[in-house]
């Protein structure tokens, strides 16, 4: 690993001067591609095991396929106190590192990665103790459900690797070192196709357990995950330089901060899905048809997301280390690389829906009629993402500031004005539905006003991380 060095005889791992590469707008724009990057890759990886896990038990059953659709929502909702405390561990470690305390950067880490484990190894244990009256209240019939519980009784054990891998992702992109995830990435994809292959279908061997196969090849491929990045960190980790030894220094106020941190994190993970639950059902009373047009339209919005959720992620680590360094004045200078790269990245998802949307809805569907009742609101939807972009990742630099109350706070507003105005179009002025997605883009611009405005006016100053 090389190492540079600040004076004579004082070197300095890798991980820092990451962050205090050439300030230039060319050395960001390298830096934050180079962060982005193994994001991005790990985003591209989840995406191909969701589809991989559809394609395979699609070819088993539709009611193995409701199973798995429900199983990951649950799977998603149980595990929304873990992603807090690692989103902040993130944010605090990049912290350390701006105030050149590297120290105190492992210390984070294990406590957050102490924490994130006791919290996993409960909700697992729940999860998989309550499975049958999970299935039960979220299935539609007992065939579903039974399948769910089969499900739902093996998966909870692999929210522990899981969670603990959010974790060591959260370690390597708040010390710039992302390259690492690209690895895990391949081996949890890998792992994941193969196994599931093998055990959902019984070939090369095993035997034919259906959604079980499934379930068994997420804790196979976590649990592969975990040890790459585990010996990645033992192996390639310069783990002095940032604390990761035994009799470490000690960060009380990190510790504080995790939990303070993390809470607000986690409050936004459910707010938002507490966000698109209650949209649908909204549209849900409109009807099934309207309902199908918009999960089409949501499906290709998720996509046209990853490359913000990714820039997102950036954002919290230069943001957090750059008031580390006592550069918080320059947050504006830096959003505006971040956004402008973000955009860069997703304007050809959207462009390519705008000028061929009745082929992209065929991909979903076949049918003339849902291609005529999809594309209006498809249209609405991608021409949103100008709005999207940038709110979403001012959001992110606000939580990046270590003031997550005030972020939490925006993402109520944000989640409120959505769902009021999609309740006056739908039951008030029974609009169209492509008018009532226009809450969309309409959530988004409050979402942006309030955290640039806050950022701007600098009351973030008065959280300390």
């Amino acid at each position: 690993m090389s190492l540079r060095r600040d004076a004579p005889g004082r070197p300095r791992s890798a991980a820092a001067p990451a962050h205090e590469t050439d300030a230039s707008p060319h050395g960001l724009a390298r830096l934050i591609w180079a962060l982005c990057v193994p994001i991005l890759f790990v985003e591209i990886g989840d995406t191909i095991i969701d589809i991989t896990d559809v394609l395979f038990l699609a070819r088993v059953g539709t009611t193995e396929l409701a199973a798995l659709a429900l199983g990951n929502i649950a799977l998603d909702l149980a595990i929304v106190p873990v992603i807090g405390i690692a989103e902040a561990a993130q944010v605090v470690i990049a912290r350390r590192l701006g105030e050149r305390r590297e120290q105190l950067a492992g210390a984070t880490f294990m406590r957050a990665l102490g924490l994130v484990f006791a919290l996993s190894v409960a909700v697992a244990a729940v999860v998989s103790l309550l499975a049958r009256p999970i299935a039960e209240l979220t299935a539609g019939s007992d065939a579903v459900a039974e399948e769910l519980e089969r499900f739902l009784e093996i998966a909870a054990f692999g929210l522990v690797p899981f969670s603990l891998n959010l974790v060591y992702a959260s370690l390597y992109v708040g010390l710039a070192r992302g390259r690492a995830l690209i690895g895990a990435t391949v081996a949890l994809t890998v792992t994941n196709v193969i196994a599931g292959y093998a055990l959902i279908f019984g070939a090369l061997g095993f035997p034919e357990l259906g959604i079980r196969g499934a379930a068994l090849a997420f804790v196979a491929a976590e649990v592969v995950a975990l040890g790459y990045l585990t010996a990645n960190t033992l192996r390639r980790l310069d783990r002095p330089s940032i604390g990761l030894t035994r009799g470490g220094a000690s960060d009380a106020a990190g510790a504080r901060s995790l939990v303070r941190i993390g809470i607000p994190f986690s409050g936004q993970s459910a707010v938002e899905a507490v966000r698109w639950t209650v949209f649908f059902l909204i549209l849900a009373r409109i009807s099934d048809t309207a309902l199908a047009w918009s999960s089409i339209a949501y499906a290709c919005f998720a996509l046209f997301l990853i490359p913000a959720s990714a820039f997102g992620e950036v954002a919290y680590s230069l943001v957090s280390n750059a008031i580390g360094r006592g550069s918080g004045d320059r947050i504006g200078w830096l959003m505006r690389r971040i956004v402008s790269a973000a955009a860069v990245a997703t304007v050809p998802l959207v462009a390519v829906t705008v000028a061929f949307p009745r082929e992209v809805v065929g991909l979903f569907s076949p049918e003339e009629a849902v291609a005529e009742g999809t594309m209006a609101t498809l249209v609405v939807v991608a021409a949103a993402m100008a709005l999207v972009v940038p709110g979403e990742l001012w959001l992110a630099a606000l939580f990046g500031t270590g003031d997550s109350d005030a972020a939490m706070g925006i993402e109520i507003l944000a989640t409120s004005t959505m769902l009021a105005f999609a309740a006056v179009a739908t039951f008030a002025l029974e609009l169209e539905l492509h008018w009532i997605w226009l809450g969309l883009p309409l959530a988004s611009l409050v979402t942006l006003a309030a955290s640039y405005g806050w950022i701007r006016g600098g009351r973030w100053r008065r959280r300390a991380v």
